[in-house]
């Protein structure tokens, strides 16, 4: 099961992605947030999203973090202060060579994943899809993402302006 912070980190990632390009829609047309919606439809950052864009960038950079192809790398032995590297390195000289290649270092958060990990993660990126790719779900999921992504900001940058005013709406 995928741990809080990875969900956190992915949840943020893409929200921001979408509330950033809407946002940049409504300034340039000088709309409202729900016609700047409506025009984010027609935006490659849209077809990119409903292509699962975001979740695949995710996945092909956590792939390529997978602990199997540091087996034989210098670093598992070498002398470090690092903790990072010291992780790794306990990691690399306990797992079995099968277990190195199922673990994967997500590293903007510290997080070691599995496949099983990676088979939720591509679910939660085909349910998305599912919903963008229906006209009707579409506006209330984008609109969702970007609502979400304002209580983030609200939380996290209180003083932080949000250009859409969502949650007022």
């Amino acid at each position: 099961m995928l741990s809080d912070k990875i969900k956190e980190y992915l949840n943020e990632y893409i929200s921001q992605e979408v509330y950033v390009q809407v946002a940049v829609a409504k300034g340039k047309n000088k709309i409202s947030t729900n016609a700047a919606i409506s025009k984010y439809f027609e935006s490659n950052h849209f077809t990119g999203l409903v292509e699962g864009k975001p979740y695949n960038t995710f996945l092909d950079d956590l792939k390529d973090k997978c602990l199997g192809k540091l087996v034989n790398s210098p670093m598992k032995d070498s002398k470090t202060e690092d903790e990072i590297i010291i992780e790794l390195q306990k990691k690399l000289n306990t797992l079995k060579i099968e277990e190195l290649n199922d673990t994967y270092w997500e590293v903007e958060t510290g997080e070691y994943l599995s496949g099983t990990d990676i088979k939720e993660i591509e679910l939660e990126r085909d349910t998305l899809i599912k919903f963008l790719s229906s006209e009707n779900e579409a506006h209330e999921t984008v609109s969702t993402l970007c609502k979400n992504y304002e209580k983030l900001c609200i939380e996290k940058y209180p003083e932080a302006p949000l250009p859409l005013e969502i949650l007022s709406n």
